[in-house]
């Protein structure tokens, strides 16, 4: 592993190769820098004006010695050169400086952009190199602020943080920009049309509700994971609209964040165009310098058994057996959620004005949880057992939205069968719709139900 360092050797250049320089000696890895020749615009100043370029480059590298660095040299012409070598696909950092480079086709963009494109290493754009060189010394923290993606895919910069601890110490601040009524949407939390019955806390379009927000921490939290070596770990909240990179910018803004950590998803062309990129628009309109992490690979999660699982109930057999097999799965300590989903029916009460989770119809609410109750065996230490009866018109819907409120590992649901066969229903509907690992329990024989705990048949009345 290397830090790897592309200069032209201008001003900027040269503050880039200092931080990448400090870098490199407090990690023990060697700094290979790579000379690029700029072909396209007079205005860099780079080491094309000047020759012969090899021996600029040399010493530039004898300069970074004397700061305790082990550094060799490598002279391109194209940076496709860069982008594709070996060495730099199994680098630990890329560090560029984010200005002094001459100007591109506006097709290609500024090259610190290109190289966030295509790099398979975490790139630094190195804009203020004082802090990273002091905090790289061991002289002072340093602030720094990571983007948080809650999608599949998104831990790369959550995982890069590890690696900046074993610099020097860090104080990290993990900011998730969210829309209100889109994650009210996604956990099934209802808005009352009279917004003067909701918490004056709450009243504000851009607040978040008290019950999204305990969600979304623990999201982040889980997310993040566990960040070894010196140094706070705060989660900070955004609620907003439009484009992320805007809000993320205000954040480090105003927390005064030294260094800004966002993912880039590396798309090109059209899919560019179409899903924006919040990775360039941090790298345009920053203040401070910015690590760009590109996707990792996806690593095999290690076999452990599912802490929380959700099991949809209509009491019938069939439900009987899946929460005989989620108790089977769940280890000690872990917790079962027992769902009974009420579909709504012409009669029901108006949840027009309603804030929160829509409950059963009065009349069947208490009657649904002593059920539901009735159905946790009496005595059960090892296991956790946690009710809930909603309302709903979509089904499976609602089942998605308890396991996201949940943070479910898995639905377990009974099978139903359709006319043809398969699989219907509700386990159709979730197979198709839930973001979570669905075990769909068939209705089989007895004798293909999981050994051990079985609960009792549950008489209505």
């Amino acid at each position: 592993m290397s830090v790897i360092c592309v200069t032209n050797l201008t001003p900027h250049s040269v503050r880039a190769g200092t931080a990448a320089a400090a870098v490199a000696a407090r990690l023990g890895e060697p700094l290979a820098l790579h000379g690029v020749v700029e072909h396209e615009g007079s205005g860099a100043g780079g080491l094309q004006a000047e020759a012969p370029l090899s021996e600029r480059l040399e010493a530039e590298a004898e300069r970074l010695r004397g700061l305790g660095a082990e550094v060799r040299t490598v002279l391109h012409s194209r940076l496709d050169e860069v982008i594709s070598d070996a060495e730099c696909r199994q680098a630990r950092w890329l560090v560029v400086a984010s200005e002094g480079w001459g100007a591109s086709a506006w097709r290609r963009g500024p090259l610190p952009e290109r190289i966030v494109r295509r790099a398979c290493a975490p790139v630094l754009v190195v804009r203020n190199d004082g802090a990273l060189v002091e905090w790289a010394r061991g002289r002072r923290r340093l602030t720094v602020m990571v983007g948080v993606d809650t999608s599949e895919g998104g831990g790369g910069p959550s995982a890069f943080l590890r690696s900046l601890r074993e610099v020097g110490p860090c104080d990290i601040i993990a900011a998730y920009v969210c829309s209100p009524p889109e994650e009210r949407e996604r956990l099934g939390i209802h808005t009352p049309v009279r917004v003067e019955l909701l918490d004056p806390v709450v009243r504000g379009i851009q607040a978040l509700d008290p019950q999204v927000e305990h969600v979304l921490l623990r999201e982040v939290r889980e997310r993040v994971g566990e960040l070894p070596g010196e140094g706070q770990v705060e989660i900070h909240l955004e609620p907003g609209y439009g484009r992320r990179a805007d809000h993320l910018l205000h954040v480090a803004r105003e927390r005064s964040v030294d260094l800004l950590v966002v993912g880039t998803h590396q798309r090109a062309g059209l899919q560019r165009w179409w899903h924006g990129s919040v990775s360039e628009g941090v790298l345009r309109q920053a203040e401070q310098s910015v690590v760009c992490v590109p996707p990792q690979p996806v690593r095999a999660r290690p076999a452990l058994p599912p802490r929380t699982v959700v099991v949809p109930v209509d009491f019938s057999e069939g439900s009987l057996r899946a929460i005989a097999q989620a108790r089977s799965l769940v280890a000690e300590g872990g917790r079962i959620h027992l769902l009974h989903v009420h579909e709504r029916r012409l009669g029901d009460p108006d949840w027009t004005d309603h804030y929160g989770v829509l409950p059963e119809p009065p009349g069947e609410h208490q009657e649904v949880l002593r059920r539901l109750e009735a159905l946790v065996p009496e005595g059960e230490l090892a296991v956790r057992w946690s009710v809930e009866g909603v309302s709903a018109s979509d089904m499976a819907l609602a089942v998605c939205q308890a396991a996201e409120r949940e943070g479910a590992d898995m639905v377990c649901v009974a099978a139903s069968e359709s006319r043809l066969g398969h699989v219907g229903g509700v386990a159709r509907e979730l197979m198709a719709r839930c973001h979570r690992p669905v075990m769909v329990v068939p209705s089989a024989a007895p004798s293909r139900e999981p050994r051990g705990w079985a609960p009792e048949p549950i008489h209505p009345g």
